[in-house]
């Protein structure tokens, strides 16, 4: 009894809920398969009894032999014992209804409702349906459970990129006020526009890939007033189609561009930017140039990218396509996402 508990309390999502929709689904059409109308007193006591015998056998194949057997694989054994326990009770149910019932009942005339066949269909067809009642009620569960887990990992996965973000263009502002630049003001009017997108616009819900284009574009220029002269910097787009797309998956990818392109301290720095849409598809791609770092210099670099990746995944999963390459000190990104 102990482990039927268990295993009750494991596989119990919301037993109050499910038990009562699922009882009182039974119970009306039990009394509907044995009763003609008008209803009478006597069908009620009847539907009620032979609900209770089967209680016992519903709730040890929902709540101990599929958690045990089938859901553990064990399907052979789960067959034999559901064909068991079916077996044992109907028994039960059998002698009930054949013997006892009238002793407990005498002043009523009970008369078999149907034959002992369909009675067995009957028995077996209830657990059968409860079986399929309660894998449904698991997979509904476990649907919702990871869709709530994945935007959990998502908003976490959020919370990452966006301090991420700021600590860099601190870095940024840093560099700037040391050098006494001029700069300094515009600077951090650019970086004011920049984090009110990332605080409001940057929820998960999709939003306009013009609105993503005015947030690269207000991020070069912020980063342009950094000190690097000999900087080649291009930004190619080229919107065929608007469509909607999720945001902050495109910044964190040119943040790693300049991060470890341009402030790698390799000569003649350029970035080269190229965003396309046609369609359903999306592609967007940066190439740049860059000096291999020390493990030192190595120790936050992957941050942005593999939370990019993570993002991907739970927002676009089969429909997208996310590589890098380095060569002869060129880096190169590109990601598409197709069923835009």
């Amino acid at each position: 009894m102990n482990l039927i508990s268990k295993s009750f309390n494991r596989n119990n999502h919301n037993g109050i809920l499910f038990n009562s929709m699922l009882w009182l689904f039974l119970f009306v059409v039990l009394l509907f398969a044995f009763s003609e109308l008008p209803i009478q007193q006597i069908d009620l006591i009847y539907t009620i009894s032979y609900l209770l015998t089967l209680v016992l056998p519903v709730i040890l194949t929902i709540y101990y032999l599929m958690p045990r057997y089938l859901k553990d694989g064990k399907n052979l054994l789960f067959i034999i014992l559901l064909i068991s326990n079916i077996s044992f009770f109907y028994g039960i149910n059998f002698l009930f209804h054949n013997k006892l019932i009238d002793s407990l009942f005498p002043e009523y005339y009970f008369v078999s409702y149907v034959d002992e066949i369909t009675s067995l269909f009957i028995f077996s067809g209830v657990i059968l349906f409860t079986v399929s009642a309660k894998l449904l009620e698991d997979w509904l569960y476990l649907n919702q459970k990871q869709k709530t887990m994945l935007q959990l990992e998502l908003t976490a996965l959020k919370n990452q990129i966006n301090p991420h973000f700021l600590f860099n263009a601190l870095n940024v502002l840093y560099s700037l006020s040391i050098n006494k630049k001029e700069e300094t003001t515009t600077a951090i009017l650019n970086l004011s526009d920049i984090l009110r997108y990332v605080i409001y616009e940057a929820t998960d819900k999709k939003i306009s890939i013009q609105k993503e284009v005015e947030l690269i574009k207000s991020y070069i220029d912020f980063e342009k007033k950094r000190n690097i002269s000999d900087a080649r910097i291009e930004f190619n787009c080229k919107i065929e189609k608007e469509m909607n797309i999720y945001p902050m998956i495109l910044l964190p990818l040119i943040e790693n561009a300049f991060k470890h392109g341009l402030k790698s301290g390799v000569e003649n720095p350029y970035i080269e930017m190229n965003l396309s849409t046609q369609e359903n598809q999306l592609l967007f791609t940066i190439e740049n140039n860059y000096l291999p770092m020390t493990k030192e210099d190595d120790h936050f670099s992957g941050v942005g990218l593999e939370n990019v990746k993570k993002q991907l995944e739970i927002l676009y999963t089969n429909n997208y396509n996310f590589t890098t390459s380095s060569g002869k000190e060129i880096y190169t990104t590109t990601l598409s996402i197709t069923n835009l």
